[in-house]
């Protein structure tokens, strides 16, 4: 009786496992086909254009709101937002010295120009690249990735090109924010400046600098065409639209990218570049080039003998490159007007 009694009771406790097991095995299958159609809907999401694009005014996209409609000005329509192409896109590097501040501001204009999205590494991957419009890298710099495998399937590169004192200024600034955990355009103390500048810090900077116009300048050279330069100081200066022209002219003939009519194409410059720097009479006169130097930033007169050294070097060897050569030489010439801050 008591070994009868021990196996009805086993059976019991079998038949109660089953439903039990059942009951996670449904469960299981359920979370794994939601979470399939969740990453399917997502992959969808960043690459599906929407039937009926909305639209919002170049402005205040930075400033993270939105106008309707009948807020905005003729002619000057940008997406609200922006979504990786639904086609394979050739896409472009966009190469800029950290903290040199300009390379957000390209970003900003090609994804106005065109509607696509860009990526950089923060967001990295291969699939959004190949959809993408540019990949934003610091590259070779430390801490920038370098993308996997053959870069055959990219248009090209622009080359951001900025003033190296000024670079170098601005990534100080970043650099200080970053440490106390300011905004990003924080201006940093002049004291903390010197301490920097009378560290190793300077001088190594320097050398990422060249280190970095070196990589861009060597990887295009048998394919110079393939290379667009575009300076800081002529993005943000008075005749800003017209660099961003030759930025949309080379981003039209990308396999899978269209850019927005020519004739718009001021207005966005206006709106993203133009507005920001000059808020007061929205007037862009001159470069500004010097936009992050005082005389509360003075330099040694051996660090400026350095970054003049340095041009000299980048100007020598790629001196047959005339614009590049004009950049160089103008970069020099600038270091003439900073030598009243100059120090011994």
């Amino acid at each position: 009786p008591t070994s009868h009694h021990n196996t009805m009771t086993m059976m019991t406790n079998q038949a109660a496992a089953k439903p039990m097991t059942s009951k996670r095995v449904v469960f299981q299958v359920a979370a794994a086909l939601a979470l399939s159609a969740y990453c399917l809907l997502h992959y969808a999401w960043l690459t599906e254009s929407p039937p009926e694009q909305k639209w919002t005014d170049s402005a205040s996209l930075i400033r993270g709101r939105s106008l309707s409609a009948v807020d905005l000005p003729p002619r000057c329509f940008i997406p609200r937002e922006y979504r990786l192409s639904k086609q394979p896109t050739s896409p472009t590097y966009l190469a800029s010295f950290h903290g040199g501040g300009g390379g957000k501001v390209i970003s900003n204009l090609a994804q106005a120009l065109t509607g696509i999205a860009a990526t950089n590494q923060v967001n990295y991957a291969r699939r959004r690249i190949d959809h993408s419009v540019l990949f934003e890298t610091h590259y070779p710099l430390e801490g920038a990735i370098k993308v996997e495998g053959d870069d055959a399937n990219f248009r090209g590169a622009i080359l951001l090109l900025r003033n190296p004192v000024d670079s170098i200024l601005s990534f100080f600034n970043a650099f200080y924010a970053r440490k106390y955990h300011y905004l990003i355009d924080f201006r940093a103390p002049a004291e903390d400046w010197i301490r920097y500048r009378d560290s190793a810090q300077f001088a190594d900077q320097l050398k990422a600098y060249e280190r970095f116009v070196l990589h861009w300048m060597n990887k295009y050279k048998k394919n110079r065409e393939d290379l667009v330069l575009i300076t800081y100081e002529g993005i943000t200066g008075g005749r800003g639209a017209i660099f961003t022209k030759q930025i949309a002219s080379y981003l039209d003939k990308s396999e899978g990218i269209n850019v927005i009519d020519p004739d718009s194409i001021p207005c966005i410059w206006e709106k993203f570049v133009r507005d920001q720097w000059y808020p007061n009479n929205g007037h862009a006169s001159t470069a500004t080039s010097f936009q992050e130097r005082a005389e509360d930033r003075p330099l040694t007169q051996d660090q400026l003998f350095a970054v003049s050294r340095m041009l000299q070097s980048l100007d020598e060897r790629f001196g047959r490159d005339k614009q590049f050569s004009t950049i160089m030489n103008s970069y020099m010439n600038s270091l003439y007007d900073y030598s009243d801050s100059v120090i011994s």
